[in-house]
């Protein structure tokens, strides 16, 4: 009975303890989503706003490339053509004299210029500074106001920018990122609100109309823990960030607020399938106790053969890879090389009998592998410098080849088979090699371990056999449980590190 009792309290207290931090980690987890829709968010309107940058950048560059007397042409035809979806409702450009009177200027399709109009006030009583973040209300609408200013001939000044509908530019944002359960509001450092779901609020003032002051805008947001807050937008508690957000034009702050009544809901069912699953779990687990324990011997036996089995299967997989790359070598290889052997034959006759001695040797190591794949360091050795031999005689003056024994003691230590062979044919496989630019390939021989470096000058095409080579001496290296092979690129220079393996 006591028994029973402590089993039925530890019982208790388990499904508590468990229903507690699965239904915190359930929160965690939607804070974590919310966390990388806010990202998502930010990204996805900030993408938005460089297209402006962008506009304003490309305006600038056809403005100073463009002759003064064919701007009006150019600036008819983006008025037509390049509006950024109908965002951009003006590109203009005023040309002004040293005392800023208007001595030429392009508004679209009014033809009088009004002096009295409040873009042309602020532009001409401040002409000689760019200006970005300037927002402007004119008959109720907001209207973002950009432009440029650079001194010309004869003491003149050309001004130029773009005007942007935020009525039409609040339409295209509401129908970005529209997937994510969330809605965000943009505003500038003063509190306008140039972007918000309820278009009514654009124009005001956010730190009047909502629940946040300045002061929170200072407060960096943790994005693993966010503040919960009631939404005025949405008169429910919702989970807000806030964070800087900058274009080259514009500078101020976003606020993305996800609703908090998710996470209420998902965590009702989770805790009440919890408590059923464990009470149905410690009914059966005493039953269960003998059955698992049996499976659990019978799983470890076989596991264990399933160890000696997948040791079989990698030996053989690697063999298996060892000839397909044998097969690709030598068709190239050979083809090669003769091709270098029949024009020795009649230039350098004595250099053509060495090539060929050289050649007969390569091909008797290449054709003889040994059993476990592994070979002596020294074999290896003197096999890549038959090999390199041969190369250099087709490229004399684009190859340049170092090896470097830098070993205390020499011993009887092992290698892949053809593993120094694939670092040097990867090299030159995939590298460019030419008399201006040269192939270097060194290799360094440690007690531990062969570095094979060359300069990183990649071909513009790759085969597709790229890493067959490199993948067959991961298996190598895996099957004897050897670690420390790698491959980098680094500082110019792609290097392949082999480590020794001793038997």
């Amino acid at each position: 009975m006591a028994i029973g009792i402590v089993i039925l309290m530890i019982t208790i207290g388990a499904i508590y303890m468990l229903s507690s931090s699965i239904n915190q980690s359930n929160e965690d987890t939607y804070k974590y989503i919310t966390s990388k829709n806010f990202y998502q968010k930010l990204r996805s309107l900030e993408l938005e706003f460089n297209k402006i940058d962008r506009h304003l950048n490309s305006l600038d560059h056809i403005t100073k490339n463009t002759p003064v007397g064919q701007l009006s042409l150019k600036y008819e035809t983006l008025n037509q053509m390049y509006n950024l979806d109908g965002v951009v409702s003006l590109n203009w450009y005023f040309r002004v004299n040293q005392n800023n009177e208007i001595i030429e200027a392009h508004i679209g399709r009014d033809k009088e210029i009004d002096k009295d109009n409040i873009f042309n006030k602020i532009i001409l009583a401040n002409p000689d500074h760019s200006h970005k973040n300037t927002f402007v209300e004119q008959n109720g609408f907001q209207y973002w106001l950009m432009y440029h200013s650079t001194p010309i001939a004869n003491n003149e000044r050309l001004i130029y920018g773009i005007v942007v509908d935020m009525a039409l530019y609040h339409k295209y944002l509401t129908n970005i990122d529209v997937t994510t359960p969330n809605y965000a509001y943009i505003f500038t450092k003063d509190g306008l609100c140039i972007y918000h779901p309820e278009d009514s609020l654009m124009g005001k003032n956010v730190f009047e109309l909502s629940n946040f002051s300045a002061q929170d805008t200072v407060r960096k947001t943790d994005p693993a823990n966010p503040p919960i807050v009631n939404s005025e937008y949405l008169n429910l508690e919702v989970f807000r960030f806030i964070s800087p957000f900058k274009s080259e034009n514009f500078s101020g702050y976003i606020t993305v607020n996800f609703p908090k009544f998710n996470v209420d809901d998902n965590i009702k069912p989770i805790r009440r399938n919890t408590i059923l699953i464990f009470l149905t779990t410690v009914t059966i687990l005493f039953s269960l106790f003998y059955i698992f324990s049996m499976a659990n011997k019978k799983a470890y036996l076989e596991k264990e053969l399933l160890a000696v089995e997948n040791e079989k299967i990698s030996k053989e997989k690697a063999l298996i890879q060892l000839q397909q790359l044998k097969n690709q070598i030598n068709p190239h290889f050979l083809f090669n090389s003769l091709n270098s052997l029949y024009m020795l034959i009649e230039l350098e006759p004595k250099t053509a009998q060495k090539f060929t001695l050289n050649l007969s040797k390569t091909y008797r190591y290449l054709i003889t592998p040994p059993a476990e794949n592994i070979v002596d360091i020294e074999n290896e050795v003197e096999f890549i410098e038959k090999y390199i031999t041969l190369q250099k005689t087709r490229f004399t003056k684009e190859l340049h080849f170092d090896l470097l024994d830098q070993r205390t003691e020499k011993s009887h230590q092992k290698i892949p088979f053809l593993g120094l062979q694939i670092c040097v044919e990867n090299a030159l496989k995939h590298n460019i090699a030419t008399t201006e630019h040269p192939l270097f390939i060194e290799i360094l021989i440690h007690d531990d371990e062969v570095i094979i470096t060359n300069n990183y000058q990649p071909k513009k095409t790759t085969s597709e056999s790229e890493l067959f080579g490199l993948k067959y001496l991961d298996s190598i290296y895996n099957y004897y449980n050897v670690i420390g092979y790698e491959t980098k690129c680094e500082e110019g220079k792609f290097i392949c590190i082999l480590p020794l393996i001793k038997c």
